[in-house]
């Protein structure tokens, strides 16, 4: 994952981190991307966890990315715990963030970093956290009353290099989860991160933002945005909007949310210049490495 973030900061893109649930949002992530030869990354959030057996889930990530004829990266997105990222290394994924960015920054540093001793150990990329995105992660997310914690350049230079991250998720100004209001987004707090720290930048909390932020965003060093509720609601709303299809079958129905699922992934890799890049980054992408359970 280190490698396909690299080449997206390099070239002023983004790639896609889209939410994975069900073999639905699977299927139609990987069509999506390969439709249109992107990159992409599946996110698998432990506080998703609840929703599905991750013993059953993760190994079909994993086979769909092998079989992908487009670079695939799996990602733990907001683990919880060293173990759960040591879990999510022996599943096979290529990338893990422990959440420890609700906790000072000494204790975030020193938990990052032995995180990082476990991950690089097995060639497996590691994100960072530093700043609070309030909002939640669960599936009936709301934004609620938290309050922001912005990332700091100064101190953003200074984890960056003691704890050895591979890119680093920044709070600016979104937030987990469904947006209340236009958010209001600190690019020129973004630009100064980029200029303190030189590598990929993460946004989570990408659900709700205009086309024209997303594009200040990946022009001051974003190359990863996480995207998942947009598609949980996306999919909500085309069974209500769609009744008659559940007329024809479950399985008449489940196409349809995996080809609605499909076209909104798709908006974004052509909105995010991930389009056309996958021969380019499979040249510069090192394999992920086997790690024996």
């Amino acid at each position: 994952m280190a490698d396909m973030l690299g080449h997206a900061y390099r070239h002023a893109y983004a790639v896609g981190a889209f939410g994975v649930v069900t073999l639905d949002f699977l299927e139609a992530i990987i069509k999506a991307a390969e439709n249109f030869r992107a990159p992409v990354i599946l996110n698998l959030a432990e506080s998703h966890f609840g929703y599905y057996d991750f013993d059953l889930l993760a190994p079909a990530a994993v086979a769909a990315a092998r079989r992908a004829s487009v670079p695939v990266a799996i990602h733990l997105d907001h683990g919880q715990s060293l173990e759960s990222a040591e879990r999510a290394i022996r599943s096979g994924f290529s990338g893990v963030m422990v959440d420890c960015s609700d906790r000072l920054f000494e204790d975030n540093l020193r938990l990052t970093r032995e995180v990082v001793a476990l991950a690089h150990a097995g060639g497996v990329t590691v994100e960072g956290e530093l700043g609070y995105v309030p909002g939640g992660e669960g599936e009936n997310a709301e934004n609620l009353s938290q309050e922001f914690e912005y990332t700091s350049h100064a101190e953003a230079k200074v984890f960056v290099a003691r704890s050895r991250v591979d890119c680093l998720a920044v709070s600016i100004g979104t937030r987990h989860g469904r947006m209340k209001g236009a958010p209001k987004l600190d690019y020129a707090r973004l630009a100064k991160i980029n200029e303190a720290v030189g590598m990929p930048l993460v946004i989570h909390g990408g659900s709700g933002l205009s086309d024209e932020q997303f594009r200040k965003l990946i022009a001051n060093g974003v190359a990863k945005i996480n995207y998942y509720t947009a598609l949980s609601d996306l999919a909500v709303r085309h069974i209500r909007d769609n009744p008659s299809i559940g007329d024809n079958g479950y399985m008449a129905l489940k196409r349809s949310i995996r080809e609605a699922v499909s076209a909104e992934v798709e908006r974004c890799i052509r909105l995010w210049g991930s389009g056309g890049r996958a021969a380019e980054v499979l040249e510069q992408c090192r394999a992920a490495v086997e790690v024996q359970a």
